[in-house]
């Protein structure tokens, strides 16, 4: 984000805490079916957004800096890998040899100029090509360019790595964040370091783990000796990008603000230091930028409508220094994991729970809930279904 519109959104943070008020929608409250949690159908439609037909942000630059590093991948339902070649490209392929579809690398980390099936040993260079078969005059003539490992679209951009699973289809990082590219050529992510990583396998549909990423109306009742304690309780600037409106920004000042509220702009420092942004990148990614850190969500449907994976990794803007400077990042990482499990995920659980009971037929999205409204908007409109219609809420659009 640029610095001018960055003083910009902290303006209308402390004009928001001024008043009293926060970002809203008019067309709230709206009343969302809980069949959205709970349809096996428009799971299915979802899970085909995700792992089809949208771009995946797969991991950033700094995860594989020099030639020979790669990283796996298997939550969009295709077993992949993204690989920096010798000539400082990142490709990705799909991870499985072209000889007998045997996998070929396990999770993260650097290969020494081939890629070696571990079941027969034929060896691959670092753009995909056959080059080595173990015992070749045995196996008899192979056309080596016949078995080239299956290259998948993959672009890399603002310290992003995307991928398309589909062999077919395209990455376009520009087309696919629109206006929010210019935030992420200004934060130039790419540099930083990853700190720690985490996994969530919880019982609630995929959108309830999203949903609580998209509102901070409950840090306070629901957080209240941490995250409510550090940050204003339902107070945000909110911003739509994209070709159709389907990202957002929300900016959340911190309690420090409070202070500066009736001082002049010489004297609120460092903007940064006074406030979080947390992103949504339709579909499934939350990321979280603050000054010193970047974090890092990536929320899948799990195997049944009621389940999901959260991928939760902690990033370092700069390179850490020193050993003293990883330990309290690494600290940070346990303390941001502890509150996502104790609090928002099972507070999620729980309200699926109630959502499978099949005694409750509506959720309400407040107009001071804006993300959640476009959010779910989008859903549908992008999985080809109608517009939900819950009933008239007293005094809304809807």
């Amino acid at each position: 984000m640029k610095e001018d519109e960055l003083f910009d959104r902290v303006r209308l943070m402390h004009h928001y805490m001024q008043t009293g008020t926060t970002a809203s929608d008019p067309a709230g409250p709206v009343r969302q079916p809980v069949s959205s949690y709970t349809d096996p159908e428009q799971w299915e439609r979802e899970k085909d957004l995700i792992s089809a037909r949208t771009p995946a942000l797969i991991c950033f630059s700094c995860d594989i800096p020099e030639a020979g590093d790669y990283r796996t991948h298997e939550d969009l339902g295709v077993p992949l890998f993204v690989l920096r070649g010798q000539d400082g490209r990142v490709r990705a392929f799909l991870n499985a040899c072209s000889h007998r579809a045997s996998r070929l690398l396990e999770g993260a980390g650097q290969v020494a100029g081939r890629v070696v099936c571990p079941y027969h040993a034929w060896a691959y260079d670092l753009a995909g090509g056959l080059v080595g078969i173990h015992r070749e005059d045995t196996v008899g003539p192979i056309d080596r360019a016949c078995y080239r490992l299956k290259e998948l679209p993959c672009e890399e951009k603002y310290g992003f790595v995307y991928v398309c699973p589909d062999p077919e289809g395209r990455v376009s990082i520009d087309d696919h964040l629109g206006g929010l590219k210019n935030d992420f050529a200004s934060w130039d992510l790419g540099q930083g370091e990853c700190v720690k990583r985490g996994s969530f396998e919880v019982r609630s549909n995929w959108k309830l783990a999203l949903d609580t990423f998209c509102e901070g109306y409950h840090f306070q009742p629901l957080h209240p000796m941490t995250i409510g304690n550090a940050s204003v309780t339902n107070c945000s600037t909110y911003d739509r990008f994209g070709n159709d409106g389907e990202h957002h920004r929300l900016g959340f000042p911190a309690k420090t603000m409070e202070a500066l509220i009736d001082r002049p702009e010489s004297e609120w420092g460092d903007p940064m230091q006074r406030a979080n942004f947390v992103y949504q990148i339709f579909p499934n990614i939350v990321l979280m930028v603050s000054a010193a850190t970047y974090e890092f969500f990536q929320i899948y449907p799990g195997d049944r409508v009621n389940e999901h994976i959260t991928r939760y990794s902690l990033y370092s803007r700069n390179p850490l220094a020193s050993d003293q400077e990883r330990a309290s990042k690494e600290a940070h990482f346990d303390f941001i994991y502890g509150v996502v499990e104790s609090d928002d995920y099972k507070t999620s659980a729980a309200v699926q729970k109630n959502f499978d009971a099949g005694r409750v037929d509506y959720t309400t999205f407040g107009r001071n809930e804006p993300a959640l409204i476009n959010l779910h908007r989008t859903l549908r409109r992008k999985t080809g279904l109608p517009p939900s219609k819950g009933p008239r809420v007293s005094g809304s659009a809807r």
